[in-house]
């Protein structure tokens, strides 16, 4: 069974409570979920090449998540990359990218010296590239934006879950049901945000609804977030990297 490495360059949520990063991981130093503002800068602090990153995959294009494309474009322009990298989102992802990236370093896309494949996901239509697969769920978070995705993912024949940024709803029972571990928002710990999940009333029901023996990580959380005694949970930390 390969080995499923989750490296967590932030756990907070848009506020960036206490001085946590904004929430964004690393799937065993290839796949990076979420591309938040602070993503070059925490890659450098964790002294990973950038440059190995074969996939960015957004759930959703809130700041928090997404502004940190331009600077990872940035850095592949001109810090050597020479390898295709894929960018994974909800439509609109390539329109808005490309929009945001020209706009704030114009002419990063041009003449670049690699390829990028821009997928934008629907959900009931599977993606598979080498060894990620990912299956994209609708989940209910803002509706101001084009979309927001939660995505069921196996990297090496791994079952992971990842909730993206969501209220609970069905989509989120149907992403954590089959996973082996998963990632799961929890904005606060007993804050009612219609848009957010929390740690009082809602964690519990997303935790009873995975496998006994499966693993939580809560992340996009505030600082008085904690495991609150639920089996198997545990509370990500901006730079540690947890291992199943």
């Amino acid at each position: 069974m390969h080995e499923l490495r989750l490296t967590f360059i932030g756990s907070g949520n848009a506020f960036s409570p206490a001085g946590l990063c904004c929430n964004g991981f690393l799937v065993n130093d290839r796949y990076l979920f979420e591309a938040p503002p602070q993503a070059l800068s925490s890659l450098n602090t964790l002294k990973i090449d950038p440059n190995t990153i074969e996939a960015v995959v957004l759930s959703h294009h809130h700041g928090d998540h997404f502004l940190g494309l331009p600077f990872l474009l940035l850095h592949w322009k001109w810090q050597g990359r020479t390898t295709p990298v894929l960018i994974i989102g909800p439509k609109a992802t390539e329109l808005l990218g490309k929009d945001i990236a020209e706009k704030v370093f114009p002419g990063v896309l041009a003449d670049t010296g690699y390829e990028i494949e821009w997928v934008e996901m629907t959900p009931g239509t599977p993606y598979r590239q080498g060894g990620l697969e990912l299956e994209a769920y609708d989940v209910e978070h803002d509706d101001k934006l084009a979309a927001t995705l939660g995505y069921a993912s196996r990297v090496d024949g791994r079952r992971l879950g990842y909730t993206g940024d969501t209220r609970l709803c069905q989509a989120v029972y149907d992403i954590a049901k089959d996973a082996e571990v998963l990632v799961s928002e929890c904005a606060s710990r007993a804050d009612q945000v219609p848009i957010h999940m929390n740690l009082v009333d809602d964690i519990p029901r997303v935790r009873a609804a995975m496998r006994r023996d499966a693993d939580l990580i809560l992340s996009h959380i505030s600082p008085d977030v904690d495991a609150n005694g639920l089996a198997c949970t545990q509370i990500a930390r901006d730079f540690e990297t947890y291992r199943f």
